[in-house]
């Protein structure tokens, strides 16, 4: 095999190896989305009483949207892969209903979600990326984490009604916790020290105004549905 031939076969393989990078990420959103849908609608009917409302919570959603974001290549693809892959899981999880209970739901419904999932997938998509890559901001990306579980828990707890649905609000509120120590820790680890006051004050913005527009977009999401 002569130079150029070697040439030709390194610029090859880099160029497939590129090529399936390139791929990945959608392979990862799409096959993320797939997996919260019908996910969520199969541990509907494994989880019993008020852990059932745990797996069909848009928390949950939000956690995946975080997660995924974390191992996406950038910041773009975070928040795109993070909307676009809730949008998916709404769509999923209403078919998986059609296919596993036979009963079939008015389009709004998924419209709703989607809509909703295109905002928490930009906001948590991004959130889980800079968790990972940037330490600076990891504090204010586990407050918002701390803030929607305790938004959901309120709602849960106090909010809905329901007292059967109290222990799962309170299972929220416990982890939520958890995510709230965790954050400022975060903060007061990773910020300089001439920055650590402002870093720790954005966390707890953070925080409030999750868990704030939580219980807000609960509200209007049930309103929502219930006009559809």
């Amino acid at each position: 095999m002569c130079h150029g031939d070697v040439v030709t076969a390194t610029a090859t393989t880099g160029t497939a190896r590129y090529r399936v990078r390139s791929v990945l990420p959608g392979l990862a959103v799409v096959g993320a989305g797939l997996a919260v849908g019908i996910g969520t609608q199969v541990m509907q009917g494994v989880l019993s009483g008020s852990w059932s409302v745990l797996a069909n919570s848009g928390v949950m959603w939000a956690l995946a949207a975080f997660a995924l974001g974390a191992v996406l290549p950038t910041t773009r693809w975070a928040m795109v892969g993070g909307a676009a892959h809730l949008v998916i899981a709404s769509f999923a999880y209403y078919e998986a209903v059609e296919w596993f209970e036979g009963s079939s739901s008015d389009l709004s419904r998924s419209l709703i979600w989607a809509l909703a999932g295109v905002i928490a997938g930009v906001v948590f998509g991004l959130a889980g990326h800079l968790c990972v890559r940037r330490s600076a901001w990891r504090g204010p990306s586990l407050a918002l984490v701390g803030g929607v579980l305790v938004g959901e828990g309120m709602h849960l707890s106090r909010m809905v009604g329901d007292a059967a649905l109290r222990t799962a609000g309170a299972a929220e509120l416990m982890v939520a916790a958890v995510f709230g120590v965790a954050a400022f820790v975060a903060a007061a680890r990773h910020s300089p020290s001439d920055a650590r006051s402002r870093v720790v004050t954005t966390t707890a913005v953070a925080l409030a105004a999750s868990a704030w527009l939580t219980v807000g977009v609960s509200r209007l999401i049930g309103v929502a549905l219930a006009a559809g």
